[in-house]
């Protein structure tokens, strides 16, 4: 299944993202904003980082994201693969990924935030998705 879609958009940029399961959804949105940021091929998953994700309202996917910025930012790690743990607006996800190592990680963007603008989430027959639009 396709994971997401790059969109245009006339000031920053958007994407698309689809999961048939929940998890499947947050793998695809780090897939989508960390491929603006890298080339994801080129990360291997070596290090463990846990995230916690207090809030099971539609909006937590953006809250998520922007908390994987920010460990982008003051770490300079790069998520591979992700894992959802725990139900009920308690959950965490367990990231795998590595430091930025400037000599394979080229940088193709600098990704300040995921915004609340057009922001949408919904349920088709057999996948979610949701679409972003990224401050650049």
């Amino acid at each position: 299944m396709e994971q997401y879609t790059i969109l245009d958009h006339e000031a920053d940029v958007g994407f698309e993202v689809y999961g048939s399961t929940e998890e499947g959804l947050f793998q695809s949105a780090v897939c989508a904003l960390f491929s603006l940021i890298t080339d994801l091929d080129l990360v291997h998953p070596a290090l463990v980082r846990r995230v916690e994700i207090d809030d099971d309202s539609s909006k937590s996917l953006i809250i998520f994201l922007n908390d994987l910025i920010y460990l982008w930012e003051v770490e300079r790690f790069i998520p591979k693969t992700i894992t959802l743990d725990g139900t009920g607006g308690k959950m965490a996800a367990i990231i795998m990924g590595e430091f930025l190592d400037e000599s394979r990680h080229p940088l193709i963007n600098d990704v300040k935030a995921v915004t609340y603008h057009q922001f949408s989430r919904e349920e088709e027959p057999g996948r979610l998705k949701a679409t972003f639009i990224v401050d650049l």
